[in-house]
């Protein structure tokens, strides 16, 4: 059994490497890793790995890279710009997983602090469906839109249904 797999740890498994997020025991004993992609086409995408399952494929297997492996690259721009782009394109791509608030009150309004609570509590959910329902110019349309906002900026909004009257 590998020990060294844990949480922050980088693996190799199906030719693609990967960043463990958590390692839990299923009901038989097995690991369970739940990753997240870090290669070029599978980035931010998340993934279950059952340890054993994987261990018996040979020839691909499971492989825990090691961090003392890693070449370093000397950044000799100014101010280290291309360090600095580097940081701030991978956060840029990583997905928050919260329920917190990032982007749908950035914009063009004045968003009062109620407005943002059907936002919250929807992205709290497994699966996103709320009705929104308030007297006269309370603001459902600026709360959609922030909602609307936060599921497309976590990838989650593909299908999205707004209804309403005329």
């Amino acid at each position: 059994m590998l020990t060294d797999i844990a949480p922050g740890a980088r693996i190799l498994c199906r030719d693609a490497e990967w960043l463990v997020k958590y390692v839990a025991l299923s009901s038989d004993g097995d690991r369970i890793i739940e990753a997240v992609g870090v290669s070029e086409f599978l980035r931010g995408r998340r993934i279950r790995f059952l340890e054993e399952l994987e261990k018996k494929d040979r020839k691909r297997g499971l492989q825990v890279l090691k961090p003392e492996e890693t070449n370093l690259v000397i950044d000799e721009t100014s101010g280290y710009v291309r360090s600095l782009l580097f940081v701030e394109a991978n956060l840029k791509q990583t997905i928050p997983e919260d329920g917190r608030i990032y982007w749908g009150h950035k914009a063009a309004m004045d968003a009062l602090n109620y407005q943002l609570i059907p936002a919250t509590k929807a992205l709290q959910m497994p699966r996103q469906r709320l009705l929104i329902a308030d007297a006269v110019g309370f603001g459902k349309t600026l709360e959609c839109g922030i909602l609307v906002t936060e599921l497309i900026g976590r990838r989650k909004g593909r299908r999205i249904l707004v209804v309403t009257t005329k």
